[in-house]
Formats: C-alpha cells, sequence, structure tokens
C-alpha cells in the first residue's frame, strides 16, 4: 500500500489494482495512514495515532479494508502467524460480529494449497487468501473442521496463547473464513440458497474463470515466455 499526496487536497491509497481517493486529510487520519504505508500499525494503536480524528480515521480504514487495499497480520511476541489478504474489492470484513459464544467452524469453502514455499488458505467466498506463517495455525484450522467454541480453544491444543488466539479466530470469523454453524443460523452456509447449491471446486472454477481478484493475473499472460517452445 502506498500513500499518495500531490497536493493538500488530494491524498489517494493506492494499491494493486485498486486506489481509494481521501482527499483532504484530517491530522490524525494522515498518521494513521504513513503509519500503514511505513510498515503497518496495530489496531490498538489507532486511537493514539489518530487522537481527536480516531472515529474518522476507522471510517477510511474502513473503506480501505473493504475496497482491498489493507491487509492485516496476527502475531505473536513477534512471530507471524497469518497474514490475511483482500484479493478483490469484493472482499468485506464484517466488524463487530465475532460472538464468542457462538459455535464456529471452518467454510466448506475454503482451501489450503501451496504457493511460492509456503502454506496458503484460499477461500473464494470471502474474496481473500491468508498465507499461514505457522504450524499451529493449521492445527486451529483442523480442529475448526467441526463446531467449536472459542472457550474450547487453549493454549494447551493450539500452542497459542489466549488473547493472540481469540484475535486469530475474531479475525477469520469476521472476514467468513469461519462461519456459524446450524440450520438455527440464518446466515450459515447450510441454510443460504445461493452458497448451498455450490460445491466447493465448482465455485472455485466460477470465481477464477472470471478474473477473480486483482491478484490473479488472467488472459494472455505468457508466464513461460522463455522457458518453454512456441507451438
Amino acid at each position: 500500500m502506498a500513500l499518495r499526496c500531490p497536493d493538500a487536497e488530494d491524498a489517494r491509497v493506492e494499491g494493486p489494482g485498486r486506489s481509494l481517493r481521501l482527499g483532504p486529510l484530517a491530522p490524525g487520519v494522515r498518521a494513521v495512514f504513513e503509519s500503514l504505508a511505513d510498515g503497518g500499525i496495530h489496531e490498538t494503536e489507532v486511537p493514539a495515532a489518530a487522537g481527536s480524528d480516531t472515529t474518522l480515521a476507522w471510517y477510511w480504514l474502513d473503506l480501505a479494508g473493504d475496497g482491498g487495499l489493507l491487509s492485516w497480520t496476527v502475531e505473536e511476541r513477534g512471530n507471524l502467524l497469518l497474514t490475511l489478504t483482500p484479493a478483490s474489492a469484493s472482499f468485506l470484513r464484517h466488524r463487530a460480529t465475532f460472538d464468542a459464544s457462538q459455535p464456529l467452524q471452518l467454510s466448506r469453502f475454503a482451501h489450503t494449497r501451496m504457493a511460492e514455499g509456503r502454506a496458503v488458505l484460499d477461500c473464494p467466498t470471502v474474496h481473500a487468501t491468508a498465507a499461514l506463517h505457522d504450524r499451529r495455525v493449521v492445527s486451529l484450522l483442523f480442529d475448526m473442521a467441526r463446531p467449536t467454541l472459542l472457550a474450547r480453544l487453549n493454549q494447551f491444543n493450539t500452542g497459542i496463547e489466549s488473547f493472540t488466539l481469540r484475535e486469530l479466530v475474531r479475525l477469520l470469523a469476521e472476514t467468513g473464513i469461519l462461519v456459524p454453524n446450524g440450520l438455527d443460523v440464518p446466515a450459515s452456509e447450510e441454510t443460504q440458497t445461493a452458497l448451498k447449491q455450490w460445491e466447493p471446486h465448482d465455485l472455485l472454477f466460477h470465481l477464477r474463470s472470471r478474473g477473480w481478484g486483482h491478484q490473479t493475473r488472467a488472459g494472455a499472460t505468457y508466464r513461460f515466455r522463455g522457458e518453454l517452445p512456441l507451438s
């Protein structure tokens, strides 16, 4: 992500295939986005950086996140666990929807693959990709294959400290990689007519064949030019 400010009235955030015009920036909002462009900022640090502009800063942060211009990382004592990156402008993070008392499980559309020497978690229904930096996250995903309460997860069976574990589960739940389970939950994958008709591989192919995401190259990319002979 890059912050461009050609003049005081025309600040904008730019990322791969996307941009967001911020217009004139309040000082606190500028401070937050300068921190983002300079390596990132912890969510708990936003109020201190933004000061009296905190509400406005969160407004622009949510717009930038939903526009696919931000990524989120979860770390523990300086060690990266997971990095979640939006894959298209259709991404939405539904903040304040996480309910620790509700059983959650891994979306049936989520799948892991290898990319550039690391494990990657994809979920086409949420238009996001998560790089898995730590094997303990894979263990957590295994545990979440069936409906599970956060209270049943702990450092003993995941190896992740309680606060970090809660933040990790919250991020995955607010982005839809972890979903509520049960026929009595209106938003569950078992009750949404549009979703329950899809098989995971069919939906993935459907989206990818339509140029899914600004991170996915499509069409005549000539990615093997110089490596394979022309036919």
